[in-house]
């Protein structure tokens, strides 16, 4: 996708620059792109600059407080993808990264809680069928390959009490991960990439990119809360559960190998 802030989107040499095509540096030639440039920077509170259409030293210094301020990767004052794209969602109005996702910490932990609530309940009485259990198992055989009967849907199996132990543990640390966000969530450049929403190595913490954001961009579309709240729930499973960010494991439930996964 383009830049979409009213401000520089008919703008062909800014647009060129967002999408890497050709990056603007000093001594940038086009002065009504770099004007534009100048007053995003300044609207948006990144700095007070100059403001004349002149790409000087003072203007890549404000670009590079970007890429500081959102930990992007660091270049000398070039406006590019990564420093354009936050400052198109910043104008507007957008949030992203860290910012976007402690707001999202209250939803992911009412999603987790009933979770527990709910597992909590079967385990205690496996073999009880209520409204409960029913949607639980759902939950199970669809995310977990896991049923309450012997199943003929793929290569699921019936779970056991270790199965509901492991999955309860993992929740139960989500909620404290949750509560810790201020120091275990970070903005910045996934290694897998600037498109990529977030991404979690084993015992963290978690990265927001700038395509985790709630506004059209160019990193993408915009990603809704309930879609957001399922991005802190995966990735915070990666934070504390090794087998689930291996690549024969980490499959989408959408693709076809899902279905061909073992439950184990």
């Amino acid at each position: 996708m383009a830049l979409q802030s009213p401000l520089w989107k008919a703008n062909v040499r800014l647009q060129q620059a967002a999408e890497n095509r050709k990056p603007m540096r000093v001594l940038e030639p086009d002065r009504t792109a770099v004007f534009l440039l100048q007053t995003a920077i300044v609207n948006t509170g990144i700095a007070n600059i100059t403001v004349d259409g002149g790409y000087g030293q003072e203007t890549a210094r404000a670009v590079r407080a970007i890429e500081t301020r959102f930990n992007l990767d660091r270049d000398e004052g070039i406006a590019a993808r990564q420093s354009l794209g936050v400052l198109d969602i910043l104008l507007q109005g957008g949030l992203l990264g860290k910012d976007l996702a402690q707001t999202d910490v209250a939803l992911a932990t009412r999603k987790v809680t009933a979770a527990l609530n709910a597992l909590t309940v079967l385990r205690a009485s496996p073999q009880r069928v209520n409204p409960v259990n029913n949607l639980t198992i759902d939950a199970l055989r669809t995310h977990f390959r896991l049923t309450q009967t012997t199943s003929t849907i793929g290569v699921s199996r019936p779970f056991t009490t270790t199965d509901l132990e492991t999955i309860i543990e993992r929740y139960t640390q989500l909620i404290r991960l949750y509560a810790a966000s201020e120091t275990r969530f970070r903005t910045g450049a996934p290694i897998n990439g600037i498109f990529t929403a977030a991404e979690a190595p084993i015992n963290g913490p978690i990265t927001f990119g700038p395509a985790f954001t709630n506004v059209n961009s160019n990193f993408g579309p915009f990603i809704g809360e309930n879609s957001r709240a399922a991005v802190l729930i995966h990735e915070g499973v990666h934070v504390f559960d090794r087998i689930s960010g291996r690549s024969d494991t980490h499959i989408s439930e959408f693709e076809a190998a899902y279905n061909r996964q073992s439950a184990d």
